[in-house]
């Protein structure tokens, strides 16, 4: 094979030092990752270094391929003087936008094993070498069985080290039990999937919502398009299919699917259930998680499928139709799933009812801001002399209890407190919370469902306690107390996060409420499948007859 080496040496031979500046010529051969057909040169594949020159990023550095061969490089003039180190690393850009880093060139390397070069006092031309690919280059991606034990150790040990509230739900003994269990089942070497569901297994049954594994980005990049493409929402025990990932779907709004792949959407359901971290044994917040999380979910379990064999029941349809529907990237989820924090204030019904929608209250950084807009709220309110408030807090996933506490200000019939200890920086939060000088005094309705979760917990139990409104719905996600402060450290080995609750457990001011059920609405309601086919908001019409009002 010829080698493309009369450019480099060319270079090599004009290029000069000078201004503090040195031409550097990179040469990397992809002949040996090529005949494990790990990829093809001819699928237009681009090559980059990247380093402490650039900052590790951008494609400005990018090596040029030997027309006749896998030989890739190019000559670059880097910042830098005579013995300065420059660390580098090459990268693979296999499809556009998915870049693939080495993974370990140099292992004696403490800093991420980085490759280095020392700068002479001319040009310098670095021997050719060979890609190390990392562990998320191909797929399937296997772990070796030694690898994976490490990993699982060390899992249990951030569990058992980290976490407040470990055997809250789960006694000690069956807890290392299930621990042993799962270990002992690492026979042999895994692949990503198999090694996820052992410790999934183990960490769906703490009881806590706020710990659970976050798949690293480098998976993905790896992985295949092969997740499932339809959208879901749960009604009761029932799912409905809403949309789809992928715009050339064909499978209606409202329908209910009974198979996939020849295994019963119950089945499967019960399944990812199982798989799910909730606080106690909350199986709204399950059901409700399963639906928004369906297709990652079902890719744990199944894994990835070019294709699904579908059996669905149309809306207006009979009996049962089959599809064959294919799968979606993560990009595709990603976009379709995109949620922006909503803050609004309407006025309804030629203003006799105010709506306030809050679906998050996850403003760490930005409480002023909240306290500045519920402010507003409830001075137009005041000003106004509206009597019927109706607060939306479906899909709210919690967040800072400085700014739901906040709220709860103006909610509450006489000053309580908001939390029933005082915890750390939220110490303040055991005092009672002092009565604004806009406060309500009318009827207050309050939209929950199973996506309710964390902080709203709280909110809500105090709600329920104080006997401040109704609740229209569904049983929230999440109860009146829970673990919080979350950290996510990777495993050494597989990259795989272990988010764990730290530092304590947190609860409301309430009493002889139960801590493994969520909040229950005083109404039940929600969506049929008609109700999603046309669109209609069934939570929020219940609520304004309630009020004594027409929909608006």
């Amino acid at each position: 094979m010829k080698r493309f080496a009369l450019l480099p040496i060319l270079l090599f031979l004009l290029a000069a030092f000078a201004g503090g500046q040195a031409v550097v010529t990179f040469q990397l051969n992809l002949e040996s990752l090529e005949q494990q057909q790990q990829f093809s040169s001819d699928e237009g594949i681009r090559v980059f270094v990247r380093g402490t020159f650039n900052d590790w990023q951008g494609t400005s550095h990018e090596l040029s391929r030997n027309s006749e061969g896998s030989l890739y490089s190019g000559s670059f003039e880097l910042a830098g003087q005579p013995g300065d180190t420059l660390f580098y690393k090459f990268v693979i850009e296999k499809e556009q936008g998915r870049f693939f880093w080495e993974g370990l060139p140099d292992p004696s390397n403490p800093d991420h094993g980085n490759r280095h070069l020392v700068l002479g006092a001319g040009p310098l031309l670095i021997p050719e070498t060979v890609f190390h690919p990392g562990d998320y280059f191909s797929y399937p991606v296997i772990f070796e069985k030694k690898r994976l034990q490490a990993d699982f150790k060390q899992f249990r040990s951030i569990l058992e080290e980290t976490h407040p509230a470990l055997y809250d739900y789960m006694e000690k003994p069956a807890l290392d039990s299930l621990f042993d269990h799962q270990y002992a089942a690492i026979q042999s070497d895994l692949d990503f999937n198999s090694f996820l569901i052992l410790m999934t297994e183990v960490i769906s049954q703490v009881g806590c919502g706020h710990t659970s594994l976050w798949i690293p980005n480098d998976y993905w990049l790896a992985a295949p398009s092969g997740l499932f493409p339809l959208k879901l929402v749960p009604s009761g025990d029932t799912y409905y299919v809403t949309g789809s990932y992928d715009s050339t779907s064909t499978v209606p709004v409202g329908s209910e699917i009974r198979y996939i792949n020849d295994e019963s959407f119950e089945k499967v359901v019960d399944r990812l259930k199982s798989l799910t971290s909730t606080d106690g044994k909350n199986q709204a917040f399950r059901r409700a998680k399963v639906a928004q999380n369906f297709s990652l979910k079902y890719a744990m379990a199944y894994g990835l499928s070019e294709s699904f064999r579908i059996l669905y029941e149309a809306p207006r349809g009979d009996g049962l139709v089959e599809a064959f529907i294919r799968g979606v990237g993560k990009k595709q989820l990603d976009l379709g799933n995109e949620v922006h924090k909503k803050l609004s204030m309407k006025e309804l019904n030629e203003g006799k009812v105010a709506l306030l929608t809050i679906n998050s209250f996850a403003y760490y950084g930005e409480v002023p801001m909240f306290k500045s807009f519920v402010d507003s709220v409830f001075q137009v309110i005041h000003q106004k002399g509206i009597r019927k408030l109706i607060l939306d807090l479906r899909g709210n996933g919690g967040g800072d209890p400085f700014c739901s506490s906040y709220l709860w200000g103006y909610l509450q019939h006489e000053a309580v407190p908001y939390f029933e200890d005082h915890y750390g920086r939220y110490d303040t939060l055991a005092n009672p919370i002092p009565l604004p000088v806009n406060h309500f005094r009318g009827e207050l309705y309050t939209l929950i469902d199973g996506l309710g979760f964390s902080t709203t917990g709280h909110f809500c139990g105090l709600l329920k306690y104080h006997r401040v409104g109704s609740f229209i719905g569904s049983e929230t996600g999440a109860t009146f107390t829970c673990t919080g402060n979350a950290t996510y450290p990777a495993l050494d080995q597989t990259g795989i996060m272990v988010g764990t609750a730290r530092i304590m457990r947190y609860t409301a001011a309430v009493k002889g409420m139960d801590p493994l059920r969520g909040i229950l609405p005083d109404y039940p309601v929600e969506p049929s499948r008609d109700d999603l086919i046309r669109g209609r908001d069934k939570v929020l019409e219940y609520a304004l007859s309630l009020a004594g009002e027409d929909q608006p």
